[in-house]
């Protein structure tokens, strides 16, 4: 990616983080909402609608609380694969708001089944 193209995105990432983290919002879950929104479309921008489509379309927003974003992916191996070949993108693009966020991806609980017999 050109050095041009990827400050404007960081100054647009920067601002849109910005307004909507600075604004009254005490609900965590709104936060993380609002700021997965911000992050997807500039994840989209940069890495084309083929990858985004593939690894980020179908992560969930959590929470945003203590400065961590909580991002859900589908299954344990798109939460693996995004963690070893994105977060440091993803990383970046946090960074460029404030020092102090950072963002995890994290793949659902599994669901206990209870497996009991009838006599």
């Amino acid at each position: 990616m050109n050095r041009a193209l990827e400050e404007q995105l960081k100054l647009r990432l920067h601002k849109k983080l910005k307004n909507t983290l600075d604004k009254t919002i005490d609900n965590p879950v709104l936060k993380a909402y609002l700021t997965w929104q911000i992050l997807s479309d500039q994840i989209k921008t940069i890495l084309g609608d083929q990858v985004f489509n593939q690894w980020f379309k179908k992560v969930q927003p959590l929470v945003l609380k203590n400065n961590i974003l909580l991002l859900q992916t589908e299954t344990n191996f798109a939460a693996q694969w995004i963690n070893t070949h994105y977060q440091e993108l993803v990383d970046a693009l946090v960074l460029t708001q404030d020092r102090k966020y950072t963002c995890f991806f994290i793949s659902p609980k599994k669901r206990e089944v209870s497996q009991s017999k009838s006599a």
